[in-house]
This record gives C-alpha cells, sequence and structure tokens, in this order.
C-alpha cells in the first residue's frame, strides 16, 4: 500500500488531461474526424476491485498494458469494453476485418500505441522524469482472463492502485454512446517517492 494525498492525486488528473487531449488530438488526426474526451476522474481504488469496474469476470474487455521504464516505473493497465473493438481496427484500416487477425492484430497495437504514447510522452515532459513506455501487450478476452495475469505479479506491491477514467465519444458510429475507458497506474516499489518529488515541482 502507498499513500498519496488528494492534491498529489489533483496533479495526476492535470497531467492526466493533458495527455488524453493529446491521445485525442492524434486519433483525431489519424482517423480524420472528431474524436474528444472528458476530463478524467482520478482516485485511489483497489486491486480486488479492478475487474469489478471492469463489469465483472465474465465481461469481455480489450486490455492494453505497458511498462513505464526509467526515472519512474510503474505498469500502466489499459481497459475498455471489447464491444468497440471492431469498430475501432475498421476505422483505423478502412476494411472489415477479423479482431485478431493480422491487421486487426496490428491497427489495435497502433490504437494502444497512439493512447498510451501520448500519456507518456506528457507525463514525462510535465514531470520533467526521463520516462519511455514498453510496447504494450493487448488481450481481448472476459475481464477475469484479461487482467489477472497483469495483476498477479504487480499485487506484490500492494493493495492499492491509481485509476484514471475518462470517457471517448464513440466516433466509431452514429451513437450518442460514449466509450468508457480506465487507466490504472500501478507504481513500482520506491518510485511513488519519485512522482511525489515530481509533482511537488509542479506548480499548484
Amino acid at each position: 500500500m502507498f499513500s498519496i494525498h488528494q492534491a498529489e492525486l489533483d496533479k495526476i488528473r492535470e497531467i492526466s488531461n493533458i495527455g488524453l487531449g493529446q491521445a485525442a488530438t492524434s486519433l483525431s488526426r489519424l482517423l480524420d474526424m472528431s474524436c474528444k474526451m472528458t476530463v478524467p476522474a482520478v482516485t485511489l481504488t483497489g486491486f480486488d476491485e479492478i475487474i469489478e469496474l471492469a463489469g465483472g469476470p465474465e465481461n469481455e474487455v480489450a486490455a492494453i498494458s505497458l511498462k513505464m521504464k526509467g526515472a519512474f516505473r510503474a505498469t500502466m493497465l489499459f481497459i475498455f469494453p471489447a464491444a468497440h473493438v471492431s469498430n475501432i481496427i475498421g476505422r483505423l484500416t478502412g476494411e472489415s476485418t477479423g479482431i485478431m487477425d493480422g491487421i486487426g492484430n496490428s491497427a489495435l497495437h497502433e490504437f494502444g500505441n497512439i493512447i498510451t504514447g501520448a500519456y507518456v510522452a506528457t507525463f514525462a515532459d510535465v514531470t520533467k522524469l526521463n520516462v519511455r513506455s514498453s510496447i504494450p501487450d493487448v488481450v481481448i478476452d472476459m475481464a477475469g482472463a484479461a487482467i489477472t495475469p497483469s495483476l498477479l505479479p504487480l499485487s506484490l506491491y500492494g493493495d492499492d492502485v491509481i485509476l484514471i477514467q475518462t470517457y471517448f465519444n464513440d466516433w466509431f458510429a452514429e451513437s450518442p454512446e460514449r466509450l468508457q475507458a480506465q487507466f490504472y497506474l500501478i507504481p513500482e516499489p520506491g518510485s511513488m517517492n519519485v512522482l511525489r518529488t515530481a509533482l511537488e515541482g509542479m506548480p499548484s
């Protein structure tokens, strides 16, 4: 377990708002259409709540995970409903294709790269920390099967994770429905102190 103050969560929300805004801009340019994200809510939650927040163990999700390396070391887990995956792939490729065939798999990895890459780049820029990201892994499965393998090793770090939650406009369909996205930031031991020092250096 690690402690974090509300003022620190507020600064992480500022970073997340900028980073996800950059991701939305990149997606808009790539897809040649408007993409917006809501101002994220940032809270502390428990490992045991992640699967339930994803809709329960039998709810199908897309889970994209990566490692943040360098001065700040953490795992980022990006989860959204699997029902949107085929639309995302179709929009990126311009054709109907299988979710996890060669083209579909590459398109979904690119989607994950854009979202998480923009976030990590903004995180590094705002905190002034030398941080880079690994190539993301993508899994589509029921939440229990998709998320648990990523969480088991990380649960040794403590009981809590930082939850960053936002909504995309569902730009893939002519529908007012919004796409809920959850980002979990799970610092490695010792890295929370690095982050706290960096956050203290940000303007209030």
